[in-house]
């Protein structure tokens, strides 16, 4: 029996020993690759293999189809690995080229692994093989690809979320154009447009950002108005369920809320939603929305851009129409200066019930970027936190006790920058 243990032993560290050896980390200067091509019954290059190799062990085998086989002659640059960092990390990637799927330009079949730093090894990259043509960007972290239409010209810029591209923005331009807008101001958040009918007759345009907090900033834009100008919004991400859903109001330059929308994507029959009138609580069926991340000329900027501490505003504003006082109720928020990345804040919320404070005359708010949170603005410890953009602020209680100045008052909400 003692020599039956001995051996079960002796077998186990033999196998955690192997274990220990094939789980070795590599680095990414530790691999070489090597490429093959079969060839189908007509003897056209059909398949493409890369093999990873640390030294001379082999490592991973990848196999790619080749969507449009050539004749071995013509077949030379089908496989060509390009070693460029392709999502921005610091490390090189593996791009590989499998020929051309047809006879226009932006139509190239392209594979890519992506080097995974935290496991040490190559990871597929998705969506990556849906693009003709990727061209990189380095200076706006981008990969985007152009495509031409012989009547206009589309350039679609992507961004990585992991090992995934997603679709940012596109803008389309006629080609005779001379004058090209940029858009590069939209490049730190993906766009998000829809295309609509208020009431199945009037065309309105939504376009908007979101944030990793689920704020959303953009425009609402009627095309058909009289002086037709890009409207602000502002609001929220929320999901119900599963279902995908904004909530956003349309700010004027004082503050005053003159809309309020709702867009809700139902899956089965794509998104759809209302736009209400806060004073006459008229609403519109928002129908036929065509979804997309078609940049508009109008806007070429992101409204939510971290803003810096110097130029945080005076004075911050919004008020919407009560029916039950039948007036116009809201808040207000002014700051000034007390330092180096600290300001002074005086608010006042009356949209519920009265929500008022100020801070303490030897404790101004510290900003840390854009942001500032403060405790104790009163006796009921209240705190809130405060989040700066280009033009406006959001207000967001973090005390625990949500109803410190009764009936649900509180300093929450968008205040739109109404003085520098």
């Amino acid at each position: 029996m003692k020599k039956i243990s001995f051996l079960v032993v002796l077998c186990l560290c033999l196998i955690t020993e192997v274990k220990a050896q094939n789980s070795k980390l590599y680095e990414r200067k530790d691999f070489s690759f090597k490429i093959t091509k079969e060839k189908n019954a007509d003897g056209y290059v059909n398949i493409v293999k890369l093999s990873t190799y640390v030294g001379s062990q082999l490592i991973d085998k990848y196999t790619y189809e080749v969507l449009s086989p050539l004749p071995e002659d013509m077949s030379e640059q089908i496989g060509h690995i390009s070693e460029d960092d392709i999502n921005f990390d610091g490390y090189p990637d593996i791009s590989i080229y499998l020929g051309n799927i047809g006879g226009g330009a932006n139509n190239t079949q392209n594979e890519a692994l992506l080097w995974n730093q935290g496991q040490h090894s190559f990871v597929k990259a998705e969506v990556y093989n849906e693009i003709g043509e990727p061209q990189l960007d380095s200076k706006t972290k981008t990969i985007f690809t152009v495509t031409n239409s012989y009547v206009d010209v589309t350039k679609t810029y992507y961004r990585w979320e992991g090992n995934k591209l997603v679709e940012y923005l596109s803008e389309t331009a006629k080609i005779e154009d001379a004058k090209v807008i940029d858009f590069s101001g939209m490049l730190n958040l993906p766009l998000h447009r829809f295309d609509a009918k208020l009431n199945g007759k009037t065309s309105v345009i939504i376009a908007f950002q979101k944030d990793a907090d689920g704020i959303v900033a953009g425009y609402i834009y009627y095309p058909r108005a009289k002086n037709p100008a890009p409207i602000l919004i502002v609001g929220s991400y929320y999901n119900n369920e599963g279902m995908d859903g904004y909530f956003l109001h349309e700010y004027q330059s004082d503050g005053s809320i003159s809309g309020t929308i709702t867009l809700e994507d139902s899956k089965n029959n794509g998104w759809s939603g209302t736009w209400i009138n806060p004073k006459t609580q008229k609403e519109l069926k928002i129908s036929d929305a065509i979804y997309s991340h078609e940049a508009a000329k109008w806007f070429t900027k992101s409204l939510l851009t971290p803003e810096s501490p110097d130029n945080i505003g005076h004075e911050y504003a919004f008020q919407i129409w009560n029916q039950a006082y039948q007036s116009m109720m809201g808040g207000t928020i002014t700051f000034r200066a007390a330092g180096k990345n600290k300001v002074h804040f005086e608010c006042l919320n009356a949209c519920h019930n009265i929500a008022e404070g100020k801070s303490a005359a030897n404790r101004p708010a510290v900003l840390k970027n854009n942001v500032f949170e403060y405790s104790k603005v009163n006796d009921c410890d209240y705190g809130f936190r405060a989040t700066f953009f280009p033009r406006f602020v959001v207000l967001k209680t973090t005390s625990p006790d949500t109803n410190c100045f009764g009936m649900g008052a509180s300093f929450d909400g968008v205040y739109i920058k109404t003085k520098k």
